[in-house]
């Protein structure tokens, strides 16, 4: 088969971010998941070699600047460049304004915000060095929540991470897209079973339909960048 590019998946040892690069490397991608589990990173490995696909594991926390730097350079050592970054790491601790600890606020904007920022600086240097492929020099999405589009009391730290992405994303797409790079906001703005919340009795729907809508916005041919697209669900009937 042959590749049609190479992407890095941040967070993809488990949830959206590990079904998003098994349904990657069944499209036909050279897939990197780079995470913290390395247990879940190899899984994640085998399940898509397993189907055929190309995949490597690469250990990281996304709030080490050196790290993040390194991890993209074994991208491009490995693949001879990176095409896309699905920039998917993040946390949530539950906490108002006045009930969350310094502790739980510092960790959360390090991993969803600063680390985010981390990934998709590195990124970016070495995509506007490569040359374009179908109209495109790479294609760095961010992987939002519908905390980043209006407050969610109970997540206060959750949410300025995420109103904070939004608005690294509108800056980085500004910054790079004369250089033929795409920036796509990808807002989640429903509940999906994956392990970044433990609560019961919220229909969620499933990973596989993030992993979907990701592939349909790569999809988009040339120079063509979809912005920003949201994902919610139907209410049930």
């Amino acid at each position: 088969m042959t590749s049609r590019g190479s992407v890095l998946v941040t967070g993809g040892g488990s949830g959206l971010g590990s079904a998003t690069a098994v349904l990657l490397g069944e499209l036909g991608y050279d897939v990197h998941v780079a995470g913290r589990t390395v247990e879940n990173l190899a899984a994640v490995v085998a399940t898509i070699a397993g189907r055929g696909g190309r995949a490597h594991a690469h250990e990281l926390d996304v709030r080490d600047a050196d790290a993040c730097e390194r991890v993209v350079d074994e991208v491009v050592r490995l693949s001879g460049r990176i095409d896309v970054l699905v920039n998917n790491a993040g946390l949530f601790r539950r906490g108002s304004v006045t009930q969350a600890t310094s502790e739980d606020w510092n960790l959360t904007i390090d991993t969803n915000l600063t680390g985010a920022f981390y990934a998709a600086r590195a990124a970016a240097v070495r995509m506007r060095e490569q040359e374009p492929r179908d109209g495109c020099r790479g294609h760095i999405l961010n992987v939002n929540s519908g905390a980043g589009l209006r407050g969610y009391a109970v997540g206060a730290a959750y949410t300025a991470s995420k109103f904070g992405l939004m608005g690294l994303s509108d800056a980085l797409r500004q910054e790079v897209s004369v250089d033929l790079v795409k920036v796509t906001d990808v807002v989640v703005a429903t509940a999906v079973r994956s392990n970044l919340s433990s609560r019961t009795g919220v229909r969620r729907l499933p990973a596989e339909s993030v992993a979907q809508m990701i592939a349909g916005v790569l999809a988009m041919p040339g120079a063509a960048v979809i912005t920003r697209v949201d994902l919610e669900q139907l209410p049930e009937g």
